[in-house]
């Protein structure tokens, strides 16, 4: 099988970007803590919180293995 690497590290490159963008959009669409916590809705933003940053955490490892994957040899060929 012939593998074009380019093509994978571009889609690391696209996947890595979702990291940012998903922290950012965190910042940008939740209340401050103390907001929350005076609200009383504490609870739902830490889970909103832990989501967002799974979701960074995911995207850094899915990017690492579309690279890996990209740049090895075949074992057939």
């Amino acid at each position: 099988m012939n593998r074009n690497p380019v093509k994978w590290i571009v889609s690391a490159i696209a996947v890595l970007g979702l990291a940012p963008v998903s922290v950012l959009f965190g910042m940008t669409l939740l209340p401050a803590r103390s907001v929350a916590q005076e609200a009383g809705t504490l609870v739902p933003w830490v889970l909103t919180w832990a989501v967002i940053w799974m979701t960074a955490l995911i995207a850094v490892v899915l990017a690492g293995f579309l690279i890996a994957t990209g740049m090895r040899k075949d074992a057939t060929g």
